[in-house]
């Protein structure tokens, strides 16, 4: 499912791209509503749960922050990094307990 910025919605703010699968995976769009942030990084198993390595794209005043990936298949755990501190994406499709008593959001990648 292809979605440009203007196509998301609020309850579909994550998604995998299935037009033209990537030789390594599927592209994945990872957005957050988040006004007044300033610096918001989105970290998983994906990349060893490093909370700066992928910074998101966006503005403090927009409140828009992006960033897309190229995944493997299955199923993968994230968070977002917000001006330091950790957050679950409350619009994912499924969050799930981590073993310190928070949330990890959760998204499938499809082959």
């Amino acid at each position: 499912m292809p979605t440009s910025k203007h196509q998301r919605s609020q309850k579909d703010k994550l998604k995998t791209n299935g037009s033209a699968p990537h030789p390594t995976g599927r592209e994945v769009d990872f957005v957050l509503d988040c006004n007044g942030a300033e610096h918001v990084y989105v970290c998983g198993d994906f990349n060893d749960w490093q909370p700066t390595s992928l910074r998101m794209i966006g503005s403090p005043d927009a409140g828009l922050w992006e960033k897309r990936l190229v995944l493997p298949p299955g199923r993968h755990e994230y968070k977002f990094v917000v001006d330091g501190q950790w957050r679950h994406d409350r619009d994912a499709r499924e969050n799930v307990l981590n073993e310190f008593g928070t949330l990890n959001s959760v998204v499938e990648v499809r082959s």
